[in-house]
């Protein structure tokens, strides 16, 4: 159903040692909440749907990555929490929660960093084989991109833990662009997600240089020529924010 995959494709953006760190200006990235609007395209009738993405820090030190999509028929929910080893990020545990139409059953991993295992936070079972130390969740791996384009890189792969196993996610910065959206003219950096061959469809994803690297829009275009599309439309990150501009 293309209500679902639009929901499905949303969550995509939207996976310390030293655990007394605290405080923003010491981590890596800083504490931001991003609304977004999705569509898709390719059926009778476009479908859209509203999401936000926030970024907090605990008094320890751990960050709460969280994501939420809520319409009249489904909702979905998906929260990271982490912590940092220098610039990159450890993912200790990862909910995906929905309601609804959604038929996908809710997920709860644990991420354990001595034992280096991943663990069904619910019964207890053990992901045996599945570990990496470089490992993301399905939510975190977003935010070490925009790490990773701010310490100037341009190739990067991502080990991420989805849903039973680790699947490779691999990524190019292709150009920059001044890419105009809801919330005015923005510099970005755009990167494209490389699928395997026998894949057809095509991700393409933009970050603004200037507001930490923070997501701006995501595009992908399947095969059977549907599209989905996430576009910001409001942010405040770092003591800036972003806002929709008069169409007067």
């Amino acid at each position: 159903m293309a209500f679902t995959r639009l929901f499905l494709l949303l969550s995509l953006i939207f996976i310390s040692l030293n655990s007394n760190a605290i405080g923003n200006a010491e981590q890596p990235y800083p504490e931001f909440t991003a609304d977004y609007n999705a569509t898709w395209t390719g059926g009778w009738f476009p479908i859209n749907v509203d999401a936000q993405r926030s970024l907090r820090y605990q008094a320890d030190g751990t960050a709460v990555l969280t994501f939420e999509a809520d319409s009249a028929i489904a909702g979905l929910k998906e929260i990271s929490t982490f912590r940092f080893l220098e610039n990159t990020i450890q993912p200790l545990q990862y909910r995906y929660l929905r309601t609804g139409l959604f038929k996908e059953p809710d997920r709860n991993q644990l991420f354990d960093w001595q034992q280096k295992r991943i663990i069904n936070g619910d019964t207890q079972e053990i992901f045996k084989g599945h570990w990496s130390d470089q490992v993301q969740d399905n939510l975190s791996y977003n935010i070490q991109a925009s790490i990773d384009l701010k310490q100037g890189k341009t190739q990067f792969t991502y080990p991420v833990f989805d849903r039973s196993k680790v699947k490779n996610f691999n990524f190019q910065l292709i150009g920059f662009e001044a890419l105009k959206t809801e919330v005015g003219t923005l510099r970005t950096v755009k990167v494209e997600q490389i699928e395997k061959k026998k894949h057809k469809k095509k991700t393409y994803i933009w970050f603004a240089q200037d507001y930490d690297y923070l997501l701006i829009r995501l595009e992908q275009k399947q095969k059977d020529g549907q599209t989905y599309r996430i576009d910001l439309t409001a942010a405040e990150i770092n003591g800036k924010k972003l806002s929709k501009k008069s169409s007067n």
